[in-house]
């Protein structure tokens, strides 16, 4: 079943934070580690950002930037647990896709928790990636420390073009 939301870009930075840090909160499932979830606040300012808003209440966004002018690189995403599994992660996902289309980009990536550190909730995750088109590319054991291994999932944006 979907609800009537409407995808807007947003472009002022303290709104954007705004509306990042009031989703990120309700997911401490995700987004439990304080020290994450400010540094994630503090930086969709400078890219790209995306909201789902209903009755004119944001209860989604996607976030992304651009790398070496060819790959999009979803930053940060977020829905509002009670708009959880109603479209709106894979219509956020979609504008962004488009996005990153329209500038170009032949790929994009996505950095989740790798299931060789078992968590039901980033399993959710990489089902839904997995869902709208990304495969397993890299696990790295640097990136976020050794005992949250980072999964890089990519997908060919040109293919589907």
């Amino acid at each position: 079943m979907f609800y009537e939301y409407q995808i807007l870009e947003v472009a002022d930075g303290i709104i954007k934070k705004k509306y990042a840090e009031q989703i990120l909160r309700l997911l401490p499932e995700w987004f439990g580690d304080e020290k994450s979830l400010v540094e994630y606040t503090l930086t969709v300012d400078q890219h790209p950002f995306f909201g789902a808003f209903n009755n004119g209440a944001c209860v989604g966004f996607a976030s992304g930037t651009i790398h070496h002018n060819r790959t999009g690189d979803i930053c940060v995403c977020g829905i509002h647990p009670n708009h959880h599994r109603k479209g709106i992660g894979r219509k956020l996902y979609h504008t962004l896709e488009q996005y990153f289309i329209t500038q170009g980009c032949e790929y994009v990536m996505v950095k989740t928790l790798s299931p060789a550190r078992p968590d039901k909730h980033y399993a959710l995750t990489r089902k839904f990636y997995e869902a709208i088109g990304f495969v397993d590319f890299y696990t790295n054991h640097e990136m976020w420390g050794k005992e949250n291994p980072c999964l890089i999932m990519i997908k060919n944006i040109q293919r589907s073009v």
